[in-house]
């Protein structure tokens, strides 16, 4: 047996062989720290310095500028002071030729008349030309005394320039006032003044480290190689705009990464600069080139570290590990089945932890004699209660599948198409009635938006925002009743249905169910009778014309006197034609209305003017009924409406207030506003309307069918033509009524 556990040790590593790698491992792992940290902190030391020390070297190089434009500024300024004072031009070509012999640098010095023609300069050079386009004498006018380099062609012949590239120039330019008459002092200062001083400023260095004189508008005036003329758009030249002085790495348009020290150049003086800004930059590998030779260094080191550390762990962990392979052995007797006395350890006395540890693998080993008993007890109960519930769940399992069954069929049979979508407007049910309807088979629908594969293209978004609404609010107006909608079949064509849908929640998900009935045939039925209404109200309103005027003619005795019976029934067909007559108007106005053929002419108006009219056209009407009209006084509301339509509304709800009040009684009139509404309300002290007969009120035809009401007469389609005109409007139209006390008709219009 003890070979066999030495044998099995042997295919092991050693816990003294992990502890001697741990500390190896360690080890290293403090030298690649070590080596980050050093390279971290050395990196930043080493990019701030050099950083520091190229943006010190860019404000040193603009501060030599901006000094050296002000006095190239302040000596043309003085001279040209002086010069205004002289009429002599003689004079003034010496004092021109001196100041250019004075200073290496000015190419050209020159004075012009008013007119722009040099009348003297320096050397000759250039006297007898017409500058006055030149944009240092435009400028001089404006009080612009300082300009951009640039190159000057005409110059560059008169001083025979045959180089490859032509010269650039610094203009300075001041305006003359004196005895001599106004012009322009100029002076042309060579552009290799701005090259000394950037000479001046760097000295002997590195020849990695480059100046740039960059113009305000981010071209580069002076540099190296490539560079002059280009404009940049990196955040250096940015931050030197602003006005900043530092320094930033960043990746060039030539692909290399720099350190660059940027500054501003800023006005001295009485100079008002021109403001450029100086960048130095420096290659980031010749800069921290000392750098990787510390890391290096610092990691060879590190390593040398860690192999020592390495060493000395294994021979320290070779003793550790000593009293533990005693532990090993018993471990692996008790691993093998050995529970009995040979499988506990003797007393060990190393160091007091194996100690502890020899007690408690004995006491464990207790231990785990009497759990093995209890374990086996409970792994033969636990496999009776998996048997038990496996069976019950394998019952239910039948159960829901059978329900799961029977709901299907159930879909399947029904009549009309079933649609299950989820919350996003996806398709998750198709029923085998919606594949013969619309034509998609279950398979190459499911998944698809019902925007996307039954909704006409106008029709997509109206869904999509309702089920947002929903998603955000949790409600929707287009649950559990039935609305009329268009969808689309495989083919593109259009089918008119009447959905019903509802919200199906099974706790962990919730979607819509939607049953889908097609409503063609019913469509097809309301067109026949929409036409047939029209043909009749057409063919019929022609003759009871023709009639209705040959009865006003024997009424008004154009035949003569007529007897007394003979009148009676000549009453009684007028009345009748009458009535005949506005029912063909008001069936005509329906179609109109229901074919959004009629027109509304909108204007901006009061509202009161239009209901007083319809008081006054209704007036000899209430008058044969004993009827008294009151206007209630009140607010002033003006609205957007077709006044000839408003006032069609209100004499229809003065006729029907003053037909059902009794002789004597009053109605009043109200207008009143009601938010951003003007709310009208026509009040009578009838009979009122019955409650069965609420809900029909407002539809075509209807009329209650108590015969006193009947006596009343009336079409039926006033109230109709009324809510279609009032929503027309974008308003609504509604009633209150309590019978035989006060009943209360009432239309609310959009405040304009």
């Amino acid at each position: 047996m003890d070979a066999i556990a030495k044998d099995h040790v042997r295919r092991l590593p050693s816990l003294g062989a992990y502890l001697a790698v741990a500390v190896a491992g360690l080890s290293v792992l403090l030298a690649v720290l070590l080596t980050l940290v050093i390279e971290r902190t050395a990196s930043d030391d080493v990019a701030t310095g050099i950083g520091v020390g190229l943006a010190e070297l860019a404000g040193q190089t603009a501060t030599r500028l901006d000094r050296g434009l002000f006095e190239r500024h302040r000596e043309i300024q003085l001279m040209a002071n002086r010069l205004g004072r002289i009429t002599d031009l003689v004079e003034v070509r010496a004092e021109l030729d001196e100041a250019k012999n004075s200073y290496r640098y000015y190419a050209w010095l020159g004075v012009t008349d008013a007119a722009g023609v040099v009348k003297a300069s320096s050397g000759g050079l250039l006297q007898g030309e017409d500058v006055s386009q030149r944009p240092w004498f435009q400028q001089a006018g404006r009080g612009v005394n300082l300009g951009d380099p640039h190159q000057a062609v005409m110059l560059a012949k008169a001083l025979r320039n045959d180089g490859a590239e032509l010269p650039r120039f610094l203009d300075v330019a001041f305006p003359l006032q004196g005895d001599a008459g106004y012009g322009v002092l100029a002076a042309h200062v060579s552009w290799e003044w701005a090259r000394q001083i950037s000479q001046a400023a760097f000295g002997p260095r590195n020849g990695d480290v480059e100046p740039l004189i960059v113009a305000a508008d981010g071209v580069v005036l002076m540099g190296p190689a490539g560079t002059e003329g280009r404009r940049l758009a990196l955040e250096s030249v940015k931050r030197a705009q602003a006005g900043h002085t530092g320094y930033v790495i960043e990746t060039w348009p030539d692909g290399k990464e720099y350190v660059v020290g940027h500054a501003a150049s800023r006005r001295y003086q009485s100079s008002p600069g021109l403001g450029w800004n100086v960048l130095v930059r420096q290659d980031v590998e010749g800069a921290f080139e000392p750098l990787r030779h510390l890391q290096w260094r610092v990691f060879f080191g590190g390593v040398s570290l860690a192999i020592l550390v390495s060493v000395l762990g294994w021979l320290a962990a070779g003793r550790v590990t000593r009293p533990l392979k005693q532990l090993t052995s018993a471990a692996h007797r008790l691993e093998i089945g050995t529970e009995d006395e040979s499988a506990k350890v003797e007393p060990l006395t190393a160091y007091r932890e194996v100690q502890v540890l020899g007690a408690a693998f004995n006491a464990m080993l207790g231990r785990l004699q009497s759990r093995r008993a209890e374990l086996h007890a409970l792994n033969t109960q636990l496999e009776q209660r998996v048997e038990q519930r496996t069976a019950e769940l394998r019952t239910a399992f039948d159960r829901v599948r059978a329900n799961e069954h029977r709901i299907q069929t159930i879909i399947e049979s029904a009549q009309d198409p079933f649609i299950g979508m989820d919350l996003e407007g996806r398709i998750i049910d198709w029923s085998s009635r919606a594949e013969s309807v619309f034509g998609w088979g279950r398979e190459e629908v499911l998944g698809r938006t019902v925007s996307d594969a039954l909704l006409p293209e106008r029709f997509a978004g109206s869904l999509e925002a309702a089920l947002a609404q929903f998603r955000h609010t949790g409600e929707s107006a287009l649950l559990n009743r039935p609305i009329e909608r268009v969808m689309v079949d495989r083919q593109g064509h259009e089918i008119p249905v009447e959905v019903r849908i509802g919200l199906v929640s099974t706790g962990e998900q919730r979607f819509f169910s939607a049953f889908v009935h097609d409503i063609s045939q019913r469509k097809e039925v309301e067109r026949m009778k929409d036409e047939f209404i029209s043909t009749v109200s057409h063919e019929l309103r022609t003759p009871l014309t023709a009639i209705y005027g040959s009865l006003n003619l024997l009424a008004s005795g154009m035949a003569g006197e007529l007897p007394a019976d003979a009148k009676q029934l000549l009453a009684i067909s007028h009345q009748s034609t009458e009535r005949l007559i506005r029912l063909i108007n008001d069936m005509l106005d329906l179609e109109k209305i229901a074919s959004g053929k009629i027109e509304y002419r909108m204007a901006e108006q009061p509202l009161r003017p239009l209901v007083e009219q319809a008081i006054r056209d209704t007036h000899a009407y209430g008058d044969d009924l004993e009827v008294a009209f009151r206007l209630e006084p009140g607010v002033e509301p003006r609205v957007d409406a077709d006044a000839d339509r408003i006032v069609q509304v209100c004499v229809n709800l003065l006729s029907n207030a003053a037909k059902f009040s009794p002789p004597g009684a009053g109605v009043e009139v109200e207008i009143t506003l009601a938010g951003r509404h003007a709310r009208v309300a026509v009040i009578d002290h009838g009979p009122g309307v019955p409650p069965e007969f609420h809900e029909r009120m407002f539809q075509r035809f209807a009329q209650a069918d108590a015969s006193d009401r009947r006596t009343k007469g009336g079409t039926g389609l006033g109230l109709s033509i009324c809510r279609s005109i009032v929503e027309a409007h974008g308003g609504t139209m509604g009633f209150h009524s309590e019978p035989d006390v006060r009943t209360e008709f009432f239309f609310l219009l959009p405040l304009a």
